[in-house]
């Protein structure tokens, strides 16, 4: 006899079920016992932060990391169900820092540091079993035995390898270097994190200044900038030799502002144009300098007109004034040859550098720099203005660009071999190779590696605190040898307490506060997972490069990015043969779902109500996983439960009810 199926299936419970018996077996043991000694295929598990409850981009992805080595297993291979953990980072300090209530990075000085760091671990730690149970009810297979996390001492050694290995390469370097930068996390962040966060438009005061040309002192530049506080650290305004300039008569003062520009800017006054100048007429003519704290900087050539291309007659004044904030304006101080400083704290708050504005965060600093350009007499025009501004991804915080001493990734050497090796590899959708994935390659820039932050992996570089000697580390065995203590915890603040001093030459070595970028951590799983090259050589050769990799498209420039950054930097070759970008799951309307916004159902409750194959079932079936966007509706889970799943339940019914009414005895050939 058949077992009598129900006439109405409650596939969630059956489900349960299915999940128990799995257990109950130990399955994923049992293939993987089942499948030892054959043929195998390899796909990485890119670590997924454990800072918050699960969502339906989660769902996407454990689908797809699931249905592939499902299907190799079908077809006889062995495949390591790995998982990984990326535990560390801004997206894990930033959510522990709202839910202690801290306010700025300050706060967790006053809390304590190894306090703060525990804390981090603890809030780590009660998602991940959340996480883990998750993914089984979405049926998705994983082993026990080959979970990794980015946080695990073997891991963090095989990271302090690698960075010792880019070191002897020439492929890490300390810079100063003009970077975006985040105040309220109080960090850098890298090129490609920056886009992470999006953009949005912000309103800003604008101001125009009056700054006097030295040789006529009736005479005076002006020069636009919507950034306020950064012109007490002017240092040239640049012009364009592209553009017409003009020297205008204004209410008895001479003006000099582009062509294009004087109708807009004198609107309503009297106005005479005296003399029609070229850009390239204007260069190398002297300034004063508006505000006096680097007067001093005029010996390096500073106070003078420069040309330079972004210099525009779009909006402002045609000139444009530069201070070391700026990426561009960056550049063209490194041409020239003047040092960089840098006013602001690493929280934003003005420095003693300029005791005028000492202590002021750099967005309220605007008002009072204002008022007191006014008293001078320098300021020509103020107000508001709306333009689009870089966001910080986790903090909603606008970026700044900011003159940081970084340590950074070559990049740029092996960007030619990067794009190489990227014609190797298979994209789907194929449209991506040459698209975002290789347009994101030929634009690579030097990766800023080193973040002042706390819950990260420590840069392993001591510093003799009298001769300046840097030592870099690249094994917890080597610095057992060099300072004499085990390390224990190869985190802050356990591993910044072993100090050893110099006998020769005096002095102690400490280790620099800096902690790296967490997407490096993530872009060493191929070997650190497997604590490469301290052990596991021959596995390594097995698991390098991985068969397949998926995940959703802003990994494109993030995970499938940096491990491609630091498998052509370690191993010459990028680590991965075949890539799949699934799309974005929107909401009905549309729009990408968003906790924030609470405008998608909770999983859990569709998980209740339809079940995982179901949902599993429409992920695979929609435009999702072409690399399109789909939007997710529950009438859409309706649809798939009445089309596929019924008509396959009912099949089951009529088959068992006719196959007991005839007594069918099935062979057992």
């Amino acid at each position: 006899m058949f077992k009598e199926i129900e006439s109405v299936p409650n596939f969630p419970e059956q489900e349960k079920q299915t999940l128990k018996y799995w257990q109950e077996l130990n399955v994923v043991e049992k293939l993987k016992n089942l499948r030892k000694g054959s043929k195998a295929k390899v796909y990485y598990d890119g670590p997924i932060t454990a800072n918050g409850l699960p969502h339906y981009g989660h769902a996407i992805t454990w689908t797809m990391k699931d249905v592939i080595p499902r299907y190799w297993a079908m077809k006889g291979y062995y495949v390591d169900r790995s998982m990984g953990w990326d535990t560390k980072g801004i997206l894990v300090e930033y959510e522990a820092e709202k839910e202690l209530g801290f306010k700025s990075k300050e706060d967790i000085k006053t809390y304590g540091e190894a306090k703060f760091i525990q804390y981090c671990r603890d809030f780590v730690a009660k998602f991940q079993q959340v996480i883990m149970d998750y993914e089984g009810r979405l049926g998705r297979w994983f082993d026990p035995a080959a979970t990794y996390s980015t946080a695990d001492a073997a891991y963090v050694e095989s990271m302090w390898w690698a960075l010792k290995e880019l070191y002897k390469k020439g492929l890490l370097y300390e810079g100063h270097k003009t970077v975006a930068y985040d105040t309220r996390a109080g960090m850098t962040l890298s090129t490609h994190e920056v886009a992470d966060g999006g953009y949005k438009e912000v309103e800003d005061s604008y101001v125009t200044v009056r700054f006097r040309l030295v040789k006529e002192p009736d005479t005076y530049f002006l020069a636009w900038t919507t950034t306020p506080w950064t012109v007490p650290g002017n240092l040239m305004i640049a012009a364009n030799k592209d553009l017409k300039y003009a020297k205008v008569l204004v209410g008895g003062e001479k003006y000099i502002v582009a062509k294009d520009r004087v109708d807009t800017l004198f609107e309503g006054k009297n106005k005479k144009i005296l003399e029609e100048l070229s850009g390239a007429e204007l260069e190398g003519l002297e300034y004063d300098a508006v505000f006096k704290f680097f007067e001093n900087k005029r010996s390096e050539g500073c106070f003078r007109i420069i040309l330079s291309s972004h210099a525009n007659a779009d909006e402002g004044t045609g000139l444009v004034h530069l201070a070391p904030y700026g990426e561009e304006d960056y550049e063209l101080f490194m041409k020239l040859g003047i040092s960089m400083f840098d006013y602001l704290n690493d929280v934003g708050h003005f420095t003693s550098m300029i005791p005028q504005y000492e202590g002021l965060f750099y967005k309220d600093a605007n008002s009072k720099i204002i008022d007191d350009l006014q008293t001078m007499g320098s300021l020509f025009a103020t107000g508001k203005i709306l333009h689009r501004m870089p966001i910080g991804s986790r903090t909603g915080t606008p970026l700044i660009y900011k003159p940081v001493k970084s340590w950074y990734i070559a990049t740029s050497k092996i960007k030619d071999k990067m794009i190489e090796q990227n014609q190797l590899t298979n994209w789907y959708p194929e449209h991506l190779k040459n698209g975002n994935a290789g347009i994101w390659i030929q634009n690579a820039r030097d990766w800023a590696l080193s973040r002042t932050r706390y819950w990260g992996t420590p840069l392993p570089i001591w510093v003799n605190d009298e001769t300046g000697e840097q030592i870099f580390i690249g094994s917890f065995a080597e610095l057992e040898e060099k300072s004499g203590a085990k390390v224990t915890d190869p985190h802050r603040p356990f591993v910044d307490e072993i100090t050893w001093k110099d006998d020769v030459k005096g002095g102690t070595f400490r280790r620099i506060k800096d902690v790296i970028d967490v997407w490096f951590d993530s872009g060493c799983m191929p070997f650190a997972h497997v604590h490469y090259p301290f052990e596991n050589e021959d596995k390594f050769k097995q698991v390098m490069p991985a068969d397949y990799i998926s995940e959703g498209p802003d990994q494109v420039r993030l995970w499938f990015y940096v491990m491609h950054v630091v498998g052509v930097a370690l191993f010459n070759q990028i680590p991965y043969k075949n890539v799949v970008t699934i799309g974005t799951m929107l909401d009905e309307n549309g729009k990408k779902m968003s906790k924030s916004k609470r405008n998608y159902k909770p999983m859990d409750e569709v998980l209740d109500q339809y079940g995982a194959d179901i949902l599993r079932y429409f992920v695979l079936n929609s435009q999702i996983v072409k690399g399109s966007d789909a939007i997710f509706k529950e009438d859409y889970l309706i649809e798939a439960r009445k089309e596929f799943f019924l008509i396959l339940w009912n099949s089951l019914k009529y088959f068992s009810t006719y196959a007991n009414l005839y007594e069918l005895k099935p062979s057992q050939e």
